[in-house]
């Protein structure tokens, strides 16, 4: 146990607000809380007693707006004495990134209340089934006299480009998996039966190739070069061969026979359906080839910048992508900002949900994960535990162990807080021999 936590109730956060307010009158702590929305954002000021000094008041997005809220604070700070100004906002979307970043410019406090923690904090007040944004804005003020909450430290240079690009290349990726997603289900109407995603299926019926279909090139040349079944149904293979062959595509006679065969034992659809599914089906793969293009432009760019940062280390362990580290980099941000692996970890809000009361002790069996936390940062930790795992045998072992005494949801919290805290010391130490969690093992 760390001195901090030792010292105080909530630990080192707990111990930096009492550091912060200690001799400091209630009265003259001053709390700004913000309720963040698209258009507008609602704003309330109190004290440390949570007495109100400025009732709930609405401020635009806009400059106006700005210098609206910021006049409302220096005027409670002359009624109060204010000694110490807190502001806290829920990290809402990127909705609240530009007052944020304005606010800090004129020496403003900031601090990111946690999206659960205020919806716990209703709940505690008990208003569970209430929502308004007056509600919202006093539980996040409550929080915030009570000391919780993170300092925003927006991420600047190499790493905001990292945090931006990786955002919009989960964007694209997200793109990606949906047009590939209506694709298969314009091959599903045009040409029944020849894409088996099921592995049930393809035990069942013969797939008319094993390989799957994303990475099946024949079949990618053949969605290109001439799908429509009632067209295959009257070509030869030598004719299907010269068709692929015009468009600079490799297929030979045996193959071209197997795609003729099954699309003659095909119920036929609707000449007119396939027609215009057929229509469709280029426009989306001319599409999601625009898609995979920007894609790969945007991976590029993030290697190139991960290449420039202390993260670079991590390309050098098996089962890591260069992709994946400029993610993991792009939702931690500088390094400098952390102390230890746990504060990373607590920000990716990744939490075994529990429920034990007296002699029940199910220790998080049939719970789920709470994610309380960086969504950005827990996917991409996430991410990189799960091919960690299949990769490097020591991480492995330590999973399968968990996975026999634990509960899933424990078993995965806990080995994705050991994935982090070894890829921490693999930062910290800027070597990728050393793998700490097992004595002699290396990554």
């Amino acid at each position: 146990m760390s001195k901090n936590r030792s010292t105080h109730l909530r630990g080192e956060r707990g111990q930096a607000f009492a550091d912060l307010i200690r001799g400091v009158p209630s009265e003259q702590l001053l709390c700004v809380s913000l309720d963040i929305s698209k258009y507008f954002h609602v704003a309330m000021i109190h004290n440390g007693l949570g007495e109100i000094v400025t009732p709930t008041f609405e401020v635009d997005i806009y400059q106006s707006g700005f210098d609206q809220l910021c006049r409302a604070i220096e005027h409670a700070k002359t009624r109060t004495q204010a000694q110490v100004v807190l502001v806290g906002m829920e990290p809402t979307s990127h909705y609240f990134e530009n007052l944020a970043r304005h606010l800090l410019m004129c020496q403003q406090s900031v601090k990111l209340i946690n999206s659960f923690a205020v919806k716990q904090n209703r709940e505690q007040q008990l208003m569970r089934r209430e929502k308004t944004d007056q509600i919202d804005v006093a539980a996040i003020g409550d929080l915030l006299r009570r000391g919780e909450g993170t300092p925003y430290k927006p991420p600047t240079g190499i790493y905001l480009q990292l945090q931006q690009l990786d955002r919009v290349r989960l964007g694209k990726v997200k793109i990606e998996r949906m047009l590939k997603n209506q694709i298969i289900g314009h091959l599903d109407r045009i040409f029944p039966g020849l894409v088996l995603l099921d592995a049930a299926a393809k035990q069942r019926y013969p797939p008319l190739f094993t390989t799957d279909f994303w990475q099946c090139q024949t079949l990618q040349d053949l969605i290109r070069v001439c799908l429509n079944p009632h067209d295959l149904v009257r070509m030869s293979p030598q004719q299907l061969v010269q068709a692929f062959h015009a468009q600079q595509r490799r297929l030979g006679p045996a193959t071209a026979a197997k795609i003729i065969a099954q699309a003659h034992k095909t119920l036929l659809p609707d000449p007119e359906w396939a027609a215009i599914r057929c229509e469709l089906l280029q426009h989306d793969l001319a599409l999601l080839e625009t898609v995979q293009n920007h894609l790969t432009t945007l991976e590029q760019r993030l290697v190139a910048l991960v290449a420039q940062t202390p993260y670079q280390v991590w390309t050098k362990l098996k089962g890591l992508s260069a992709v994946q580290v400029a993610s993991l980099a792009a939702a931690i941000g500088d390094p400098a900002n952390y102390t230890d692996a746990a504060q990373i970890f607590r920000r990716s809000g990744l939490v075994s949900g529990r429920n034990d009361s007296g002699n029940r002790q199910r220790k998080g069996q049939g719970n789920h994960v709470i994610k309380a936390g960086d969504v950005y940062l827990r996917r991409a930790l996430m991410s990189a535990m799960a091919t960690l795992i299949l990769h490097q045998p020591v991480l492995r072992r330590y999973d399968q162990k968990l996975q026999t005494t634990k509960p899933a949801p424990v078993a995965r919290v806990a080995t994705a807080r050991k994935t982090n805290g070894i890829l921490w010391a693999v930062l910290r130490d800027q070597s990728s021999n050393t793998l700490i969690c097992c004595k002699g093992a290396e990554m």
